[in-house]
């Protein structure tokens, strides 16, 4: 049976924080630091780790289930699609040049590239992609990409061959970088650099199944990730490798985290908390809305001052936060509850006996429910 782990809602949490505080700090409309710009894309990374890891688990235990691609497809439908083509329906249909801080060039800007998941593939870089709103879709795009691609593989391929395949994907992350500028295109956004992140948290899910982690390889395997991140870090950017390399070093750093989460009561505990737990169960919405309310409150309250970038980020994370918690309660909340009819159903047995220790869950903790994610809650 399935258990869910309520400190990776914590971790979901924990990275939509990143994600929000840090534009919050480094945008006009907040603090305007951009010195500290490379802070918000981590949470993405984060984000990105936990996809992997969580889908691919889903899809090793149900890949001998009959209905695999049409559970898992319509799952991923009911969680993705309503929220994502309500807002772009809001934005290109109805907020373009008539809402004050919502307006960009629909001539230049075209709405099916982001209906069809493509914006990342069209744009060759970030910032064609119009303004934060729209451009922060990027990550929803590579995403989709992913489980368009994934479960036609793990349901293919064996586990072996999947960690093999893992593997290189991880490798090719570096090699795209350097490679995709040449075209014109941003790295920042192309999934062949982005999917390192992803193969990460993928290879978490294979050795779980099959018995490759243990606490103690879960301390020892983090604590040489933890002390070789800054070395290389600094390695890189003496070399000059920073813009290649940096991306897979911190999607390890943040696998490592993800791995002691399941295994360490401390973490698990700290990371199981309510609030955390909440912000992981909104964070779709937190994601998809934060920008365009920054850009209404910057639009009407203008001005430079500290006090008034103060001013705007209290009013954006109470207006983003009480957006997502009535969308989860009154849209997304109802609409999930239609996967009651399409269940991912648990299938014993790999291709390798079990024999790790139980992943961690607190014991005040339910353990019947099905783990969720950015885009699976």
């Amino acid at each position: 049976m399935n258990k869910h782990l309520p400190q990776l809602d914590g971790l979901r949490g924990l990275a939509i924080l990143i994600v929000f505080a840090g534009h919050l700090l480094v945008f006009r409309f907040g603090l305007g630091l951009s010195a500290l710009g490379p802070i918000p894309p981590t949470g993405v990374d984060l984000f990105f780790v936990l996809s992997g890891f969580l889908i691919t688990r889903i899809l090793l235990e149900s890949r001998t289930h009959a209905n695999y691609y049409g559970s898992f497809y319509i799952r991923r439908a009911l969680r993705i699609w309503p929220l994502y083509f309500l807002v772009l329906a809001f934005l290109f249909g109805v907020a373009n040049h008539r809402i004050p801080g919502l307006t960009f060039d629909e001539e230049r800007i075209h709405w099916p590239v982001f209906a069809l998941y493509v914006q990342n593939l069209f744009y060759k870089q970030a910032t064609d992609m119009g303004p934060l709103y729209l451009a922060i879709t990027w990550s929803l795009a590579v995403e989709e990409q992913f489980y368009g691609i994934w479960p036609v593989v793990v349901r293919k391929i064996s586990t072996r061959g999947l960690t093999y395949l893992l593997f290189g994907t991880i490798a090719l992350g570096p090699v795209a970088r350097l490679i995709v500028p040449r075209f014109g295109v941003d790295p920042y956004i192309n999934p062949l650099c982005r999917f390192d992140a992803m193969a990460m948290g993928g290879l978490l899910a294979i050795w779980a199944a099959t018995g490759k982690l243990t606490r103690a390889s879960v301390v020892r395997g983090s604590v040489i990730v933890f002390g070789l991140a800054i070395p290389l870090e600094l390695l890189c950017h003496y070399l000059g490798l920073t813009h290649y390399l940096s991306k897979t070093i911190v999607a390890a750093v943040f696998a490592a985290v993800l791995a002691l989460a399941l295994h360490s009561g401390p973490l698990a505990r700290a990371l199981s908390n309510r609030a955390l737990r909440w912000l992981g169960k909104v964070s779709y919405c937190v994601y998809l809305v934060h920008a365009m309310v920054a850009a209404v409150v910057v639009s009407l309250w203008p001005g430079n001052s500290v006090g008034m970038a103060l001013f705007r980020m209290v009013l954006i994370g109470a207006a983003t936060l009480t957006v997502a918690g009535l969308s989860w309660r009154l849209f997304e909340g109802p609409i999930l509850a239609f996967k009651k009819y399409f269940p991912s159903r648990k299938v014993e047995g790999l291709e390798t006996a079990r024999t790790s220790e139980p992943l961690y869950v607190p014991q005040h903790e339910s353990t019947h429910e099905t783990p969720r994610l950015l885009t699976e809650q």
